[in-house]
């Protein structure tokens, strides 16, 4: 999918993107191989990533890092700001 949308590969690392995807969970599955990690390793540090997912998966648990809501209260701080449109 990245493809199709021009992201181009080789460029700064954490530098503009056309379009990131990660795959963050696969069910309760741990997948560890040297092309892909399941769960996403840095999701749970990830304010942006766990608030949102919060707000669509509820009270889930993250294989290897326990409950979401756990997860979620380690955020405190964070300068995530939610848009109101319409």
């Amino acid at each position: 999918i990245e493809d199709l949308q021009g992201r181009e590969r080789g460029g700064e690392k954490w530098g503009p993107r056309i379009l990131d995807l990660d795959l963050l969970l696969y069910g309760k599955n741990k997948i560890n191989k040297p092309d892909l990690t399941v769960p996403h390793p840095g999701m749970h540090e990830r304010d942006f990533v766990i608030m949102p997912l919060a707000e669509i998966a509820g009270n889930i648990t993250i294989p290897g890092r326990g409950q979401l809501s756990a997860l979620i209260t380690q955020c405190e701080g964070h300068s995530l700001k939610k848009l109101i449109t319409g």
